[in-house]
């Protein structure tokens, strides 16, 4: 893989192909939009040619900033700042990731 993104075989829209550690290294493509609600965080292990992307799941809580005042750290609710910052969708033909997260969001509320 590249450092950019490729293009979706089926639909052309822009994707990075992946390979899920959590899954014994399925194959996926992530939409290269971050957005509020996705699921996944993704880096190249090596940063050389030639290499895959890895992905995993997003974690359920991120720990502050390191140059959080303490006072402010002690109140940090991690959790919170997990699921209010952009993570990445898997990619369905047609779709932005913020349409993939809506359409999910409205089925949960249905």
């Amino acid at each position: 893989m590249t450092t950019g993104p490729e293009r979706c075989n089926d639909c052309g829209q822009d994707v990075f192909e992946v390979y899920l550690l959590d899954h014994g290294r399925l194959k996926i493509d992530l939409d290269p939009e971050p957005v509020v609600g996705g699921d996944y965080t993704y880096w190249n292990p090596t940063y050389g040619n030639g290499q895959h992307w890895l992905a995993t799941y997003r974690p359920a809580k991120v720990s502050p900033p390191l140059n959080m005042p303490k006072q402010d750290a002690k109140q940090w609710d991690g959790k919170h700042a997990a699921n209010e910052r952009p993570w990445f969708v898997q990619h369905v033909c047609g779709l932005t990731a913020a349409q993939i997260v809506q359409e999910r969001r409205h089925r949960k509320g249905a």
